[in-house]
């Protein structure tokens, strides 16, 4: 939903600057980012043999939560979330975001409204605890599987829909570019307008 990519990798750039190592592009973000986001920090060259990876971490989300009220929302996010609850269709956010500061966002954003749920993770962001809290998402809103699909930006995406057994959807003007979300086999689109008409037709 957020429109942050750029965001990410500022904040990304700003510690791999820290250390003295290369700074990377949004291009090369979408061919690298994936989680664990500890591996992912690796492949771009941070080294966790000699400072923790909580620390790099802690400034990742540190900054990202100082300026996240920047960013706006990606173009027909909003728009199309009202129309999809006009029609009653439940809407839930699942992220790997830590519970209290999606709900922040979510407020912030005007979008809780239109949500049935808004689930994150309970602990530290790592990137392991999105499919548990999917699994608990789809108890509590008995609706059947062949009815759900996850719409995201991400190989996590798709790894989370594959873990749940349901359908998914993902979207190329995020964190991961065409040719690794097209490579899962899900449906693919450049942005959140074409897979509202994709869904409504």
């Amino acid at each position: 939903m957020l429109n942050d990519t750029a965001l990410c990798v500022e904040m990304l750039n700003n510690s791999l600057e820290k250390r003295n190592l290369r700074p990377i592009s949004v291009n090369e973000y979408r061919r690298k980012f994936l989680f664990p986001i500890k591996t992912f920090y690796e492949s771009v060259g941070f080294d966790f043999a000699h400072e923790p990876f909580e620390i790099t971490n802690e400034e990742f989300h540190s900054g990202f939560e100082k300026n996240f009220k920047k960013l706006a929302l990606q173009p027909d996010a909003l728009s199309s979330i009202k129309k999809l609850n006009e029609k009653k269709v439940t809407q839930s956010i699942l992220s790997a975001t830590v519970q209290r500061k999606l709900v922040d966002q979510v407020k912030y954003f005007g979008l809780d409204a239109f949500l049935n749920n808004i689930v994150g993770i309970s602990n530290t962001p790592s990137g392991f605890g999105k499919e548990y809290e999917g699994k608990e998402l789809l108890l509590n809103v008995l609706i059947p599987k062949e009815e759900t699909i996850i719409v995201g930006d991400s190989m996590l995406d798709f790894s989370v829909s594959q873990s749940l057994g349901i359908d998914c959807a993902l979207i190329y003007n995020g964190h991961n570019n065409m040719e690794r979300l097209t490579a899962t086999g899900s449906e693919t689109f450049p942005n959140i307008k074409s897979f509202y008409t994709w869904l409504t037709n």
